[in-house]
């Protein structure tokens, strides 16, 4: 149970056998990061690393690979901002609040990417995603910093895997379009809150250069990845 103004979160009933664990992912993965909406600011869902040039930002579906390709910056000495709720800050220039430590990842990642077991925590109960976190220092961005740039995260299709790293410009609709389907929404028929968001998307359209980018179906082509967005964010052309 949420109050009408987002200040007390209560969870009233919990079905025997449901661990603290599922509870607490539930409540910091799901319920927190519309809340942050209820209270009136914005967050995307989005996982974004801490660079030299600012902060970058991957977002797109379910299974795009965005928490996969923030764990491969992480695992090569960027901060991690935040994993799957990027909340953010108006103002010029648009700046990222820090989240938590830790990503989730499925098996197939984690083992993609070498990850030491004793960095690996379950998630829930009823998922087999484990959540990797590490405690070194400098491995988590706890300041906020400047967005510099929002990656719309796309894989190629299915046989097309020795496809390049593709990194594309949009078009201003093309880019708040893709802001507005990654905007967390508590009440989806709230149209204050609607015109809020949008007007604040929009600003952030127009302060944060927004791109598409394509990537192989892959988990080889990670560090090509990394090299392709690092390239960019330094104004350097693609390869």
């Amino acid at each position: 149970m949420i109050d009408n103004v987002g200040r007390q979160v209560i969870c009233c009933n919990a079905r025997a056998g449901v661990s603290l664990k599922t509870i607490r992912h539930l409540l910091i993965d799901q319920v927190l990061p519309l809340v942050v909406n209820l209270r009136g600011r914005e967050a995307l869902h989005a996982t974004a690393v801490a660079t030299r040039k600012g902060v970058c930002a991957f977002t797109g579906p379910a299974g795009s690979g965005k928490s996969t390709l923030a764990a491969s910056f992480v695992l090569s000495g960027y901060p991690l901002v935040c994993d799957d709720c990027l909340a953010l800050s108006d103002g010029a220039p648009i700046r990222t609040l820090p989240g938590y430590p830790g990503l989730r990842l499925w098996n197939d990642s984690v083992r993609a990417l070498g990850a030491s077991s004793r960095k690996l925590k379950a998630v829930a109960h009823y998922t087999t995603k484990s959540r990797l976190t590490d405690s070194r220092r400098g491995d988590f961005c706890s300041t906020s910093r400047r967005l510099a740039r929002i990656y719309l995260l796309q894989r190629t299709r299915a046989g097309k895997r020795a496809a390049r790293v593709l990194i594309e410009e949009l078009a201003p609709m093309e880019a708040l379009m893709g802001l507005i389907k990654a905007a967390y929404r508590f009440d989806t028929t709230d149209t204050a809150m609607l015109k809020r968001q949008f007007h604040f998307l929009a600003g952030v359209a127009e302060q944060v250069r927004v791109k598409r980018l394509v990537v192989p179906d892959d988990f080889s082509a990670l560090a090509d990845v990394r090299q392709a967005v690092l390239r960019d964010l330094s104004g350097r052309p693609a390869r």
